[in-house]
């Protein structure tokens, strides 16, 4: 089963928290990973079929980020502004 969240990762702030989060998520299955460095929110895609979400989880906290919350879908107020994210296809 697809399944869309949106994580709370305060500590956000550049181009290379983009790409750490981004390999870890994709490095596990996930098949869309957006993080918006504005928001400092991290939208997620992946199939809960083949991606363990506590592994995930662990995963973006072990490159040194706190998951200070999460929300159901995509959570971004302008889905635009401030994006920053790579879809592997």
């Amino acid at each position: 089963m697809k399944k869309e969240v949106t994580y709370d990762v305060p500590g956000v702030s550049c181009q290379h928290c983009v790409n750490s989060i981004t390999t870890a998520a994709t490095g596990l299955g996930v098949n869309d990973v957006q993080v918006d460095l504005t928001t400092k929110k991290v939208y997620l895609v992946f199939d809960t079929g083949s991606v363990d979400e506590v592994a995930l989880k662990a995963a973006i906290e072990e490159e040194g980020y706190d998951i200070a919350g999460e929300t159901p879908g995509k959570a971004f107020n302008n889905p635009n502004e401030g994006k920053k994210s790579l879809k592997i296809v």
